[in-house]
């Protein structure tokens, strides 16, 4: 290459070049293509444009499943930019010049490709592969313009394979729809909102919208303003005897958005591609079950309970720019979960020298520093490691057993049952009183004596005290100080987490911080930033439920001293 322009061609032949510019995301080379794997794929190709314009030509493919899946999204960055996105629906070229301002000086086109329709068809009920696909590549070409006089362009590889252009970036203002009111829509509940007439789904005949067999359809209206959203789907599994779960693909106008498997009943965030979403009256989406089909398949004129997943309620909420990017909400999905940013300290100090390694690095005492930290119950153990720690304090959760869901949904409404003592109902679990909140199925230890008082008497006390704590929550929530800590016995799902985040967040600036087991490759007291206010840690071992005043509060220092290092620096990266 010299002056006169200069001209780079990536071949995803099996024969070809490719494997010099690939970087992340993608598949080995097959005779006539490399698949992009996941939501983003990337390239790098050395080019000095010498402030010229460049043109750069992409041969690809979308993975489809006509008519079902019809097509895929690409939306191409370069050098951090984004300059376009297109609906690929075939085989196309898709062609787009690139600035000379984008550039590196060291001639470096940094190129990702980004897909969020990926899917996993084996989840879907079309083959056997697994891998997470969204559109197969056969070249790229990148050259300044003016190396070609008269025309500029090259052809495709075959004469009927059209030519396409970039639609022009959508402008991210994520505050653009914050005043939009969220569209919810629950099924089967007195006074719920629900769709126009002419577009509403059928509904179950109890508190449900019932997805059976292998396909079920909702339309919705379309937000009235432009911006990003996503979807939030609250849902549980009807399952055949012997299936553990029910593997659920959501399409959006024949793209696929999301892939889930509803095990038990939960709720999940979803990103909204805005190519689906803009200039749209309604909003068509359809559900596939291949687990299903499988069942019709074994014995279709069975008349049993239906198989499929009960939709409860389904909600499009505005994008909160804390969730952004929005991929990383499925980048799970594809097993390609990438963290902002990670904090490792403090692992190689020992059980002896570890809290004053803290003092010292964090400028705190331990008792300052665990009251930043607030449980979201779902089991006691938190409770017992800020004891262990020196702060023996009670709060709305720190003593409460609940499962996911249940803590889901009495966010979702704010908790206004336990503001009645009479939602409350009191029974005796290890020869000790419990209470237990009914509509969330929140359950806790009665406070206080209750050996000489009469179980109703104890226990309507119990729920006053609830109730007041219930206050003391909201209040710390909209002092937005705390890192909120969910202990769950199974990882946290992201797109799973965002739910509470979300919930969270609707009463102030909330950090919510999921703690799992320590998982391959990791290391006990390593912290993730996942999303802006959402992190992951890890504990060697959680304590057994049935004696969870054994915990080991060691791990548990260093996840709560990494949170803190993360939360101070959220750009940085700790890990040592």
């Amino acid at each position: 290459m010299g002056t006169g322009g200069g001209l780079v061609v990536i071949d995803f032949s099996e024969q070809g070049n490719s494997a010099y510019f690939r970087v992340d995301g993608w598949s080995g080379q097959e005779p006539d293509r490399v698949w992009a794997i996941g939501p983003c794929s990337i390239v790098r190709i050395p080019l000095q444009s010498s402030g010229r314009p460049i043109m750069l030509e992409v041969e690809a493919a979308p993975c489809d499943a006509p008519p079902v899946i019809t097509g895929q999204i690409v939306r191409v960055q370069v050098n951090g930019t984004v300059i376009g996105g297109v609906r690929l629906e075939s085989r196309a070229l898709i062609r787009c010049e690139i600035a000379p301002e984008l550039a590196r000086p060291d001639g470096v086109l940094e190129v990702e490709f980004k897909c969020p329709g990926f899917y996993v068809p084996m989840l879907s009920g079309i083959n056997d592969e697994m891998r997470p696909l969204s559109c197969w590549f056969t070249f790229i070409r990148a050259y300044t313009t003016d190396m070609f006089s008269p025309g500029p362009h090259f052809p495709a590889s075959r004469p009927d394979i059209p030519v396409i252009a970039l639609s022009p970036p959508f402008v991210e203002t994520p505050l653009a729809n914050s005043k939009e009111s969220p569209m919810v829509y629950t099924f089967g509940l007195p006074g719920a909102p629900v769709p126009a007439p002419e577009d509403e789904p059928d509904v179950g005949e109890n508190d449900f919208t019932v997805t059976e067999r292998s396909s079920g359809q909702l339309k919705l209206l379309a937000p009235r303003t432009p911006g990003a959203y996503v979807l939030r789907l609250d849902a549980s599994p009807l399952i055949a005897f012997g299936q553990p779960k029910q593997d659920v693909t959501i399409l959006l106008d024949n793209t696929v958005i999301g892939q889930l498997s509803v095990e038990q009943a939960a709720a999940w965030i979803v990103p909204l591609p805005r190519e689906l979403t803009e200039r749209r009256d309604i909003l068509r989406l359809n559900f596939m079950l291949p687990a299903a089909r499988r069942d019709a398949d074994v014995d279709p004129s069975s008349d049993t309970a239906p198989v499929g997943i009960a939709v409860t309620r389904v909600s499009i909420l505005p994008l909160p720019s804390y969730l952004l990017p929005a991929e990383s909400l499925r980048a799970e999905q594809a097993g390609q979960p990438r963290p902002i940013a990670t904090s490792a300290q403090y692992g190689t100090d020992d059980a002896r020298t570890l809290p004053a390694s803290v003092i010292e690095g964090l400028g705190m005492d331990l008792v300052s520093l665990v009251r930043g930290f607030e449980s979201l119950g779902t089991n006691p153990e938190f409770g017992v490691v800020q004891r262990k720690l020196g702060l023996d304090v009670v709060n709305l959760f720190r003593y409460c057993e609940a499962t996911l869901d249940g803590l889901t949904q009495a966010l979702t409404d704010d908790l206004n049952a336990a503001a009645d003592p009479a939602r409350f109902t009191q029974d005796w679990h290890d020869a000790a009183p419990r209470l237990t909140l009914l509509p969330y199925n929140l359950r806790w230890r009665t406070f206080g004596p209750t050996h000489d008082a009469a179980p109703d008497a104890s226990g309507r006390a119990g729920a006053i005290t609830i109730g007041y704590l219930r206050r003391k929550f909201y209040e710390g929530l909209r002092a937005g100080r705390k890192i909120y800590v969910l202990k769950q016995g199974t990882p946290v799902p992201t797109d799973q987490a965002a739910v509470l985040l979300m919930e969270l967040n609707r009463s102030g600036s909330a950090t919510l911080l999921c703690v799992e087991e320590v998982a391959a490759g990791r290391q006990p007291g390593e912290v993730d930033l996942l999303t802006p206010g959402l992190m992951r840690g890890y504990v060697g071992r959680f304590a057994p439920d049935t004696n969870v005043e054994s915990a080991d509060p060691t791990d548990w220092l260093r996840v709560l001293a990494n949170a803190v290092l993360l939360k101070r620096r959220p750009n940085a990266t700790a890990a040592c």
